[in-house]
């Protein structure tokens, strides 16, 4: 049976586009699990998303270095999505499901383009903005047009679908198709398949939490109640059961970081 990723090699710039992609959203996923295992261990400290890692980055020695490292990594993880997309390279396929898979990259550079430049801007001390901020001020905009409750509460229940699926894929732990696992060895191997696990059903736990905050934003007509992944991870903490399942979470997250290292160095790119 032929390989479906024996396709043509692209230039080597392309490759190195995609596994530089992979190194700086990892580097991000693991900052951020790092921070929520820091806040919760310690009271003083606070949980926060990618753009308030990026900020703790900032503050750290060689902080600017690292930042312009992260944020040219992300820029060019942006490109490589719509690459990715436009070419179809890992095979999503026809039909609605590829659609969707491509559509998916597609975000993925765009949110990645965001924090490049985020990261970038820290550089010459322009602060990003808060993330919560923005997460309110983009549910009020959308509150504020005829059947704006409707699309956040639609918008609430896409993020639902998709923890769904990844938590589907959590209990799978199946690999990637394009990492190429006949160069692991076996211990690579049966690792990459506990970190994918993890990972996704971190993922998952936060975006359901988000989804529901948003849904209360809809049903009681209040953007101030929506919450990002910055507000739902110090959520997390202030609930019942809070530093212990904030620890899981920032575990889970460090795991999916690890996980974008190993496909930077297994991954197959093909065009």
């Amino acid at each position: 049976m032929l390989n479906p990723f024996a396709r043509r090699n692209p230039p080597s710039w392309v490759a190195t586009a995609a596994r530089l992609g992979h190194l700086s959203t990892g580097t991000v996923h693991c900052l951020v699990g790092a921070l929520a295992i820091t806040a919760a261990l310690d009271p003083q400290a606070r949980a926060t998303g990618s753009q308030g890692a990026l900020r703790e980055l900032a503050s750290r020695p060689f902080g600017t270095m690292l930042l312009i490292g992260l944020g040219l990594g992300l820029l060019v993880d942006s490109f490589w999505q719509g690459v990715r997309a436009g070419t179809d390279a890992d095979l999503a396929g026809p039909g609605l499901r590829g659609a969707l898979e491509r559509l998916g990259w597609i975000l993925s550079g765009l949110i990645h383009l965001g924090l490049g430049v985020a990261a970038l801007r820290l550089v010459r001390d322009v602060p990003p903005g808060r993330p919560e901020s923005h997460t309110k001020a983009w549910t009020a905009t959308v509150m504020a047009i005829p059947f704006g409750r409707g699309l956040v509460a639609l918008v609430a229940l896409t993020i639902l679908v998709v923890a769904g699926v990844m938590l589907v894929r959590a209990g799978r732990a199946a690999l990637d198709p394009w990492l190429d696992v006949t160069q692991m060895s076996s211990r690579t191997r049966i690792l990459t398949t506990v970190l994918v696990g993890l990972g996704l059903a971190a993922r998952a736990t936060v975006y359901t939490i988000v989804a529901g905050f948003l849904l209360l934003a809809a049903v009681q007509a209040n953007p101030r109640v929506a919450r990002g992944v910055t507000g739902t991870l110090r959520a997390v903490r202030l609930g019942r059961y809070g530093p212990p399942t904030l620890t899981v979470i920032g575990i889970g997250f460090v795991a999916n970081g690890v996980l974008e290292m190993i496909r930077a160095r297994y991954r197959r790119v093909r065009v």
